[in-house]
């Protein structure tokens, strides 16, 4: 029987893991950090997930995306500014989205540890 070993960046680690169901994720997990080739990527992983939650928009994009958010309410929205605001909340969005796994690969990392003791 032949051994295959599979080096996962911390983001497919990540992609990799929420796509489990909770007595898989626990095995991964034991897998992960029984496997020292392994334990830096979940590392990242989580160094990665921490990161993600603090992560927020620049005081100056702040402001421009209040500035046009208020422009679209009042109608006034130019095309130029039409594209800057979709541009902005795209980025917003996917924001949200980094942040909300990342809170969901921290929790499950929580329940993991709590299981192991």
């Amino acid at each position: 029987m032949s051994v295959v070993q599979v080096t996962l960046t911390a983001e497919q680690l990540a992609d990799a893991y929420t796509q489990l169901n909770a007595q898989e994720r626990r095995s991964f997990l034991k897998t992960v950090f029984d496997n020292p080739a392994q334990q830096q990527a979940a590392l990242e992983l989580l160094v990665f997930a921490r990161e993600a939650l603090k992560r927020k928009f620049s005081p100056q994009q702040q402001r421009l995306l209040d500035s046009l958010l208020d422009k679209n309410a009042q109608g006034k929205l130019r095309p130029n500014e039409r594209q800057q605001l979709d541009e902005l909340m795209a980025d917003y969005g996917a924001g949200l989205i980094d942040k909300a796994r990342a809170e969901y690969i921290l929790h499950l990392a929580r329940q993991a540890e709590a299981t192991d003791r």
